[in-house]
Formats: C-alpha cells, sequence, structure tokens
C-alpha cells in the first residue's frame, strides 16, 4: 500500500481497558462445523459461527458497553480468503451493543500470525491505516489472541491518531496470562545483601 510507514508502537492499552473472552483455548472455536470456512473467508460461515458459539454470551455482556461504541477488527484491505470471523464479530458486537462496526482501519501488511511461534509474532508485527476518529471509543474485537500483539499495535494506532480504546472483545484468549495490561512488577531489595 503506497504511504505506508512502519509505526513504532509508543502507546500501551489504557490500564482501565475491559477484556472479554469467552474461552481460554481454541478448540471449542476450532470443533465448529463453520469454523474452517469461516477462518477462509467465507462470511456466511463466520455468521453461523458466531451467532451459534457466542450471541448468548455478547447478550450476557450488554452491561459492560455503553451504546455508541466504534468496534474495529483487525483485518486485510483486500478480505476475500482471508479470516471472515473478527469483522462478523464486530459486526454483531455493534448490533448487540448500539454501537457502529469500523471498517476504514485496515491492516496494511500480511503477518501469517496463525501458528506461528512467539518470536515469529514479534518479529512479524501487523501495521494498520485508515482514518480514526478523534475522541471516539473503540472496541477492539478479533476471534483469538496469543500473546495479543496484533490487537496492540490496533490499540497504538488508535491512540496516536486520537481514539480512545475502551475494551476488547475476544472469543478466545489463549495467552499465558488473561490481562493485555501486565500487572506491574514490585521488586524489593534485602539491604543486607547489598
Amino acid at each position: 500500500m503506497p504511504g505506508v510507514v512502519f509505526m513504532i508502537r509508543s502507546k500501551g492499552f489504557p490500564v482501565d481497558t475491559v477484556v472479554v473472552s469467552l474461552f481460554a483455548q481454541d478448540a471449542p472455536l476450532k470443533a465448529h462445523p463453520a469454523y474452517r470456512q469461516a477462518k477462509a473467508g467465507d462470511k456466511d460461515a463466520a455468521l453461523e459461527l458466531v451467532i451459534e458459539v457466542a450471541v448468548s454470551w455478547l447478550y450476557a455482556q450488554r452491561e459492560r458497553f455503553p451504546p455508541g461504541l466504534l468496534f474495529v477488527a483487525p483485518h486485510a484491505q483486500e478480505a476475500t480468503g482471508d479470516n471472515a470471523i473478527p469483522q462478523t464479530l464486530a459486526s454483531v458486537c455493534a448490533a448487540i451493543y448500539q454501537g457502529k462496526p469500523d471498517t476504514e482501519i485496515v491492516q496494511s501488511d500480511r503477518v501469517y500470525h496463525t501458528g506461528a511461534d512467539p518470536m515469529e509474532r514479534l518479529a512479524a508485527r501487523a501495521q494498520f491505516v485508515g482514518r480514526v476518529t478523534s475522541g471516539a471509543e473503540y472496541v477492539l474485537v478479533d476471534d483469538v489472541t496469543s500473546l495479543g500483539g496484533t490487537l496492540a499495535e490496533l490499540a497504538n494506532y488508535i491512540q496516536v491518531f486520537g481514539g480512545v480504546v475502551k475494551a476488547v472483545v475476544v472469543l478466545v484468549n489463549a495467552g499465558r496470562t488473561p490481562a493485555l495490561v501486565p500487572k506491574k512488577k514490585v521488586c524489593s531489595i534485602d539491604k543486607g545483601a547489598v
């Protein structure tokens, strides 16, 4: 994409970011009969999967999301053949929570994170382009997060251009720790050992 500039991540998730996830492992998602087709870009299969797996869970989360939020999922501009689950989930969230799906922010590179190990994920960072509405409140949506790198890059992009990241909705939060905002580590020094 012409004019794309590699952006250094300078902003983390806000400390008060709400993270909502349905599963801790991806086996229940992969077991759904529509999963393979949805992952390959079939929008009807993605809608079937989201409705059957997540709609009742999403309705149960309604109190967490005030009306008017923008729901954005990491997706490539040429969405044919790419995972259709994140955008479908963002649209369903927007409908349930009286928000709006954002389709203007797109991933400008392909990072091939599915099946990648942690070092490959760190080396291949997602980059984004597209208009951010300054002052608008965003909810980041994805099907699966492992290390949270793609969502962290998306959160950075939105904040650099004036948007506010309020929450994250994922079907599977498969990281070793479910928190996307790490707790501060406190180190005490034994003065007698110094």
